[in-house]
């Protein structure tokens, strides 16, 4: 199950890249982007430790199963003030993810909104200036 992730954020966000390869251990990386783009975007420490989370969720999602020695994962964050869209895809376009009912509903508590096309995940978590805004 997915949800529809709203329009991207404005055109003058921001754009920050990373690849990791698609091992537990290098999970962290992504997670401490995270933070520190939702403290760019004026999360609250809730709000960036939701991130965190749904990023979890998803990268573990992509590593369950078979994986090839030097799988990757591209991860991109685009934020401004509103809030912060995050792309989660591997390197290898025919790994589709599939999410367990857990995960669906971990990521459906913790961001504004989720998608999934094939192998590309896309999370949305606003801000909550900019949720109350948008309310």
């Amino acid at each position: 199950m997915s949800e529809t992730a709203p329009d991207a954020l404005s055109a003058d966000s921001d754009r920050i890249e990373v690849s990791i390869p698609l091992r537990t251990e290098y999970f962290a990386t992504l997670r401490t982007v995270a933070a520190s783009v939702g403290a760019d975007a004026g999360f609250s420490i809730d709000e960036i430790d939701d991130l965190r989370l749904a990023i979890s969720e998803v990268v573990a999602s992509l590593a369950d199963g078979e994986l090839a020695p030097g799988d990757r994962v591209e991860t991109s964050f685009e934020f401004d003030s509103r809030g912060v869209t995050v792309t989660i895809e591997p390197d290898k376009r025919d790994k589709e993810i599939e999410l367990d009912d857990l995960a669906s509903s971990i990521l459906s508590s913790v961001v504004d909104s989720y998608s999934i096309d094939g192998a590309r995940v896309i999370l949305v978590k606003l801000a909550s200036e900019a949720t109350s805004a948008v309310s």
